[in-house]
């Protein structure tokens, strides 16, 4: 699923195209639209404007357009299948939870950038495009996590470490893998409350995810962490020798070893 490792990617990939202008702004999907039920047509507006810029929130990614007398933004979500192509061409060739196969059928928005045919290609339609979003519902981004972060979601919440990382109110960006291999670097029980972690957990597990984001945003995707290969039914953990149990924690399929997560 694209994270935000595979959002950044997506957006460094618009990076030659800053300074084009929109062509064509083709939504080919209605319900891609958000909020709900707004019409395709207000994305009009974009038509003839410049990209002047691209940003990147968690996993939200976000076009600056500039026309002659107005700014706004655009922002893309990939939902579990959502890829990025430009002429044809994604720096992800496949996401853990998507086909393998690639259906030029599957594209829900085409922007005709600079020459260019700009998509997003998403099989499950579980992404998104929005007007102007409000990143403010936003929480700090993953890259920047700290134990301040996490002990005021401590301080205010029962849910479990696994369910307040993927609240994306409270840290942006992580998703389903990310998570599981932070806590699993980390040695934290992926169901443990939040409130039972104190100050030196809290400082430890941030530092454990920007230094996961980090290393696995270099090797090239949120599918290249250690953990990954385990998995599977009857994989051993390679940190222990302990077997790796395969549970749901916050709705989400989770592999964690309980031999040495605590």
């Amino acid at each position: 699923m694209p994270e935000l490792i595979e959002v950044e990617q997506y957006r460094r990939a618009l990076d030659p195209l800053l300074g084009s202008s929109i062509e064509t702004f083709e939504i080919l999907h209605p319900n891609f639209v958000r909020p709900s039920g707004t019409p395709a047509q207000v994305f009009g507006v974009a038509i003839g404007g410049i990209l002047r810029s691209t940003d990147r929130i968690g996993k939200l990614l976000v076009l600056h357009i500039v026309q002659p007398r107005e700014e706004f933004e655009v922002g893309l979500r990939f939902g579990m299948t959502g890829r990025l192509l430009v002429d044809g061409l994604s720096p992800i060739d496949k996401l853990e939870y998507a086909s393998g196969r690639d259906e030029p059928s599957w594209d829900r928005l085409r922007i005709g950038l600079g020459g260019s045919l700009v998509s997003l290609r998403d099989q499950r339609r579980l992404g998104s495009i929005e007007l102007d979003p409000d990143t403010s519902l936003l929480g700090p981004d993953a890259t920047v996590i700290s134990d301040s972060i996490l002990m005021a979601a401590a301080h205010a919440r029962t849910k479990s470490v696994k369910g307040v990382l993927l609240d994306q109110a409270i840290v942006a960006g992580l998703g389903n893998l990310l998570v599981d291999e932070s806590l699993w670097r980390a040695g934290i029980d992926p169901r443990r409350s939040i409130a039972t972690l104190g100050p030196h957990a809290a400082e430890a597990l941030a530092i454990e995810i920007r230094s996961t984001v980090d290393e696995l945003g270099r090797r090239g995707g949120s599918h290249t962490g250690d953990s990954f290969p385990l998995r599977s039914a009857g994989s051993v953990c390679s940190i222990c020798g302990g077997a790796m149990q395969n549970i749901s924690v916050a709705g989400r399929t989770t592999w964690w070893c309980p031999d040495h997560q605590r």
